[in-house]
């Protein structure tokens, strides 16, 4: 299909999506008026039902975790901020103009990892080195692929092909495809719905790494992270960047590898909290990430500090325990139930490697060979299965699944 006729879809697409309702434009009016109150914005709450209830729902869900019951449109208010209700607003409006669009994308997948992405985003916000608002993160995180939505929508045959293939970028499939990426996409949609221009930046920049760790966009940069850390947690939607990118992002935002960890750990509770708000906007259930054999004991084996934490922060994130390095060579107690060992063979020497294989492979558990982003493992270790340093969940599940060598 030729480019122009793929482009005449996708504006077919986006014209006949409904509007954002019209409650949703006057809250932004409003909003943007200095001498607005809680009680203008309540009021237009008010005059949709529909809208005041879900607003209710979620002042009252776990998403925001008040102890006492909220019963009044003006109470949720305050509670939820000017920024959080026109954020709960426009969100839930993107939410309804999708629902019944026929894109025959995994929706479950989908929302999931946009939900990943805008906990991570709320998690990120308060350690980066620029002010931005995690209300206003947490929308540009739900919002960042919603041009995929489109795209599939408009061309969903060439769609399912790319998104069944495996080798290169998605968005490199996508050009080859239909000579459009998501981000592209997404970049137009939120442009035609006339939304904040620093939210079609991050939808349109969050895999350029050029712009995202330039630092002339702190949005876009944090959707990026966010990113890595949303395809960590399920991996499903498309793989994570590389190590270099990563390190380049959190250079730009001035995130120290301790705050991305932290971000890990806080991830899984805002995830948690994020399901009651999306299944409020009445997007429908979002797929459960789950660990094959939780409680894992793993090893990770490497002379590098650094990598050991991060590596042990992404095992205790998918809910494996870690058993200490010397403790599994010296066969302490527990050595036996260690069901993983992770080898890092670029901190070790030929010889210390050599000597070390022997023993791992005599154990129950399986080896697995750590490598960089776009490399092999030695050759001497190819027997092995491999992980890179950003792993996801699903591709840990499966070297979990795997018998040892």
């Amino acid at each position: 299909m030729s480019v122009d006729r793929v482009k005449a879809r996708i504006m077919t697409v986006m014209r006949n999506l409904p509007p954002l309702p019209e409650v949703t434009r006057r809250l932004m009016a409003v909003m943007r008026d200095e001498e607005a109150s809680a009680k203008d914005v309540a009021k237009v709450l008010s005059s949709d039902q529909a809208l005041a209830g879900k607003v209710l729902k979620l002042a009252n869900s776990s998403f925001y975790g008040v102890a006492n019951e909220v019963t009044t449109i003006s109470r949720a208010v305050v509670i939820m901020g000017f920024t959080g209700i026109r954020n709960m607003a426009l969100s839930f409006g993107t939410m309804s103009a999708l629902k019944n669009l026929d894109s025959g994308l995994d929706l479950a997948a989908f929302w999931g990892h946009a939900m990943a992405n805008a906990a991570a985003v709320q998690v990120l916000a308060p350690h980066v080195n620029r002010r931005i608002d995690p209300e206003e993160a947490f929308l540009a995180g739900l919002m960042h692929d919603i041009g995929a939505y489109v795209l599939a929508a408009a061309v969903p045959d060439e769609y399912r092909q790319v998104l069944a293939a495996d080798t290169g970028s998605l968005e490199d499939r996508e050009r080859d495809a239909t000579g459009f990426t998501h981000a592209q996409v997404g970049q137009g949609l939120l442009q035609f719905w006339e939304l904040p221009q620093a939210f079609a930046d991050a939808a349109r920049y969050h895999h350029d790494i050029e712009k995202a760790a330039s630092g002339e966009q702190p949005l876009t940069t944090l959707v990026a992270l966010a990113d890595i850390l949303a395809c960590i947690h399920g991996g499903s939607f498309e793989p994570p960047a590389s190590e270099e990118h990563l390190g380049r992002l959190m250079q730009s935002a001035g995130l120290s590898a301790e705050a991305l960890m932290i971000a890990l750990t806080g991830m899984n509770q805002k995830i948690d909290e994020m399901r009651d708000f999306v299944q409020i906007a009445g997007a429908g259930p979002t797929r459960t990430v789950e660990s094959v054999l939780e409680g894992s004991s793993c090893v990770v084996i490497t002379t590098d500090d650094q990598r050991r934490e991060w590596v042990s922060a992404l095992l205790g994130h998918f809910g494996h325990r870690i058993f200490p390095m010397q403790a599994y060579f010296n066969q302490e107690g527990g050595s036996a139930d260690v069901r993983l060992v992770l080898v890092d063979p670029q901190t070790l020497t030929r010889e210390q490697v050599t000597r070390l294989m022997p023993f791992l492979e005599s154990q129950s558990a399986v080896v697995c060979i750590l490598t960089e982003s776009g490399t092999r493992p030695p050759e001497h270790l190819q027997q092995h299965p491999s992980l890179n340093f950003i792993f996801t969940r699903d591709q840990l599940n499966a070297v979990l699944m795997m018998q040892p060598a």
